[in-house]
């Protein structure tokens, strides 16, 4: 019922393919490997740039023209460059999503003793937060105030977002409270910032508190603020909290967008409230709010765990309509289900239909498949599917190898549960 759902976007796919998973798994794999093989053109991609430098004007294609003119510049610098133009090539090399490289660029400028401003700072204290060197940043965040530097806005909000990107929360809020002591006023970037820090670990009174203090500042809480708020409430399960709060950027004609959406239905979702994810599910639809493959895949995994097959298959069919492509998620949360419903033909189907589109199973999907074979006393075909997991480079966790054992030992063959046995202590050590 379900593959057929999905079969029926493609008039090519009618044919079912039997019991081919290797050959389709080997050709999803081939697949995947080629799509991460070609360069990603929405994010991190240059296109090339003029620049305006004291000397004149430089067209920057690529990351060597990058370097040789900053080269240039290090040798002759006393005759044309300042600090201002420094950045202006070093800040393309950012743009080039190479951070590491500009580091080292700064750091032959500090050999050189070649001067810095406070947007040289900015930028290498940005750096070190994306490369994960937050330490690094600290450091030269010091070393700003001891050659006299101001620390700007933009210094304490990219210290921010470091902080929290490697959960230092507490830390983030000594610094947003030094702030204020430095001179400087923390602007709405610093405030959601550490407000989606705080929701993060599950603070929202905190948040909430910090959401006053930034009204008291003269700031209005915005669309990251609202979101960010929003989801720290459904980590806690505070649903009903999250859903007054939707209501009230009604009021104040602030449009909730998919993910503030998303947070709330996967909580209702979670906590078995079908019909409130379903009403708020039709909601974004009647709002001109575009549900995303998340959104979907909440819904779905929510009727399959209560055994709604009808309403998950229409969710499918209206996915597809929509031509939202079904993910590793969405399969894995209808096969585990009618496995566990002891539907394994279609769950089998599905298993098929999902690599005859070129989408790569997960540990979770190969061990929901194993299961399903093993209650159809199908040992011998779950035994090579555990074979075929090594092949395609998923890896196997206790889960996957107590199911096969037990299934193994149900018909006997317990010399081969023991050596599956010693394989999963053997990879628990490696």
């Amino acid at each position: 019922m379900l593959a057929r759902a999905l079969r029926s976007e493609s008039a090519s796919a009618s044919a079912r393919l039997g019991s081919t998973r290797l050959i389709h798994l080997r050709s999803a794999k081939t697949r995947t490997a080629n799509s991460k093989s070609l360069p990603s053109l929405g994010e991190g991609t240059f296109l090339g740039d003029e620049l305006k430098l004291t000397s004149g004007f430089h067209y920057i294609k690529t990351l060597d023209d990058a370097i040789v003119l900053f080269d240039e510049m290090v040798r002759s610098r006393s005759l044309y460059y300042s600090a201002i133009d420094f950045n202006k090539v070093i800040g393309l090399v950012v743009r080039m999503n190479r951070p590491d490289v500009a580091i080292s660029l700064y750091q032959k400028m500090e050999l050189r003793r070649i001067p810095f401003n406070i947007y040289s700072f900015n930028i290498l204290i940005k750096c070190f937060c994306d490369c994960r060197k937050l330490s690094f940043a600290l450091s030269t965040f010091g070393k700003m105030a001891k050659l006299g530097f101001q620390p700007d806005v933009v210094t304490f909000n990219t210290l921010l977002h470091g902080l929290c990107l490697e959960d230092r929360i507490s830390e983030a809020v000594f610094l947003f409270d030094q702030m204020a002591e430095m001179g400087c006023t923390p602007d709405v970037i610093a405030f959601n910032t550490l407000m989606n820090g705080l929701c993060r670990e599950g603070r929202v009174l905190e948040t909430l508190a910090l959401v006053d203090r930034m009204v008291e500042n003269g700031h209005q809480p915005d669309i990251v603020t609202y979101g960010a708020i929003v989801n720290g409430m459904c980590k806690m399960g505070d649903t009903e909290s999250a859903l007054n709060l939707l209501r009230k950027m009604d009021t104040n004609h602030i449009k909730a967008h998919v993910v503030i959406y998303n947070a709330i239905i996967d909580r209702l979702c979670k906590d078995g409230h079908h019909s409130d994810a379903h009403n708020l599910f039709s909601e974004m639809h009647e709002k001109g709010i575009v549900a995303d493959v998340f959104t979907y895949n909440c819904m779905i995994d929510g009727f399959c765990s209560f055994g709604r097959w009808s309403d998950a298959e229409k969710l499918l069919r209206d996915m597809i309509d929509r031509q939202i492509n079904p993910d590793v998620v969405t399969f894995t949360a209808l096969i585990s289900a009618l496995v566990k419903e002891g539907k394994f033909i279609e769950a089998d189907k599905l298993w098929d239909e999902m690599l005859r589109r070129g989408i790569y199973p997960n540990t979770v999907t190969y061990n929901s498949m194993i299961h399903g074979l093993c209650l159809e006393d199908r040992i011998s075909e779950a035994v090579a599917l555990f074979g075929q997991m090594a092949e395609t480079g998923c890896t196997p966790n206790v889960i996957t190898f107590n199911t096969l054992m037990n299934g193994l030992c149900g018909q006997g063959r317990v010399l081969e549960a023991v050596g599956l046995q010693q394989k999963d202590h053997l990879s628990t050590r490696g």
